[in-house]
């Protein structure tokens, strides 16, 4: 084996994705979860491993860290994650800590936690999956993209700070299809009897509605993500920056060529925004 890799988040998406992806390219794998038994069904080998992790509980992170002193530990996949739908104007404090206290806090936790094992191999490598929007914002989720820019921010600080010692790779997916936007649905809570009455209600339902279609129909499988992240990772430089999806691309070069008034418009547009 090319030695072990922890993955956060596996129980759906790309961190399930990411579990074949990485055993085929000969690494052993840590497979991560809050409830461990949504890894029940992975397939048994001495190149796996299951544990219950929640990045943001300290005494979780400790016995995981435990539970993987013993191995050849090269490859952090931070990859645990979720959003928080909902206008900014109608964000509560609650809402945003509680974004923040798992894709970043809890990211960057598990960073510093694994980072000590990942040193002893002398080739250390933290991959940070980001999202293409930690390079823009859209409507309705800005809370994500909020998170998301602190993602990217803590990717390049750490490579800067850690040298060569450390390869950090961040990716940037587009529009997936997984269960993210199942998840996301479910998270509403009271959202939509707060929007009664204000301008935010008809897009924010019709956002939520787009959201699966639209990956669907635009959006890589959680596989084949998972698998370019694998190839990448298994490169003896990884890119620093893994941009997947022709939609991703396509939102980078628009963002880059078209004035900002009218990149603005055509967002809002797209979005429902008046």
């Amino acid at each position: 084996m090319r030695g072990w890799a922890i993955v956060t988040g596996c129980s759906t998406g790309i961190g399930r994705a990411l579990v074949p992806a990485l055993r085929a390219q000969g690494w052993g794998v840590v497979a991560t979860a809050r409830r461990p038994e949504t890894l029940a069904d992975l397939p048994d080998g001495p190149d796996l491993r299951r544990l219950a992790l929640d990045v943001t509980d300290p005494a979780s992170l400790a016995a995981a860290v435990e539970a993987c002193r013993d191995l050849d530990l090269r490859v952090l996949v931070n990859n645990a994650g979720y959003g928080v739908p909902g206008p900014i104007e109608h964000l509560r404090p609650a809402d945003l800590r509680a974004q923040l206290e798992t894709n970043v806090v809890g990211l960057q936790a598990a960073t510093v936690a694994f980072l000590p094992l990942l040193r002893r191999s002398g080739d250390a490598r933290v991959v940070q999956v980001g999202s293409i929007l930690d390079r823009m914002a859209i409507p309705l989720a800005g809370a994500y993209c909020a998170s998301k820019h602190a993602v990217a921010a803590l990717a390049e600080a750490l490579r800067l700070e850690a040298g060569p010692a450390v390869r950090v790779m961040l990716v940037e997916p587009g529009a997936i299809q997984s269960d993210f936007r199942e998840t996301l649905a479910k998270g509403l809570g009271d959202l939509p009897e707060r929007l009664q009455g204000t301008p935010y209600l008809a897009p924010m339902l019709a956002y939520l509605a787009r959201q699966k279609a639209r990956a669907g129909a635009h959006g890589l499988s959680a596989a084949a993500c998972a698998a370019r992240i694998a190839e990448a990772l298994g490169r003896r430089t990884p890119p620093r920056r893994l941009v997947i999806g022709r939609d991703a691309r396509i939102a980078l070069l628009g963002r880059a060529l078209l004035p900002a008034p009218l990149w603005e418009w055509a967002v809002r547009k797209t979005f429902g925004m008046g």
